[in-house]
């Protein structure tokens, strides 16, 4: 059975997705709220790696709201000078140079140091879901596909500790981050030259 605060988690978690999507800045106070939730959820169940993710997206949503709102002329959604882009190929390649080898370094971490549950799955998927927020705080319509695979391997990792309400979620972030990419490609523009912008 679900706790109230995994219910409410479900919830700002859906509405944080669907805001950004929409690409509304005001995906980012929501998703701040959610981040907090889950950080508690992922403590409880020994996801050390997931709950410190909590924090570390939490840092991610005030520059995120910061990011999309600065200079804007209002809260409406492309209302901003950072508009939705693309990242250069050299940039994704040396990023996933770096991450890899950070995540198995983390596992190992954690393997050692702590009782956390698939420590090396467990940090992989932390990782990579630094960088998709990190793509997404910077508008770079990969963060979605980033998401994608984070999301199917998560629903896995939800099940196997019988977080089945998250598991649900992750599914539904899985469909929402396809129709996030196909919304994003109506406004895309043209490749960034490097992630500060």
């Amino acid at each position: 059975m679900p706790s109230s605060i995994e219910l409410v988690g479900f919830v700002t978690g859906i509405l944080g997705v669907y805001l950004t999507i929409r690409r509304s800045p005001y995906c980012w106070p929501i998703g701040a709220i959610n981040v907090l939730l889950y950080c508690y959820i992922f403590s409880i169940e020994k996801l050390y790696a997931d709950a410190v993710l909590q924090v570390v997206f939490f840092l991610f949503t005030c520059y995120g709201w910061y990011a999309w709102t600065a200079n804007a002329g209002s809260y409406k959604p492309d209302d901003s000078p950072l508009q939705v882009s693309r990242s250069r190929t050299f940039e994704l390649y040396v990023t996933l140079l770096i991450l890899i080898p950070l995540s198995i370094m983390i596992g190992y971490a954690l393997d050692k140091l702590t009782d956390a549950a698939l420590p090396y799955f467990d940090s992989l998927l932390a990782i990579m879901s630094i960088w998709g927020q990190f793509l997404q705080t910077r508008k770079r319509i990969e963060h979605w596909y980033v998401w994608i695979l984070v999301d199917a391997l998560y629903i896995a990792l939800y099940l196997m500790k019988d977080l089945v309400l998250t598991s649900i979620l992750y599914g539904i972030f899985l469909i929402m981050a396809v129709q996030g990419i196909i919304a994003w490609k109506k406004v895309l523009g043209p490749p960034a030259k490097n992630f500060a912008q």
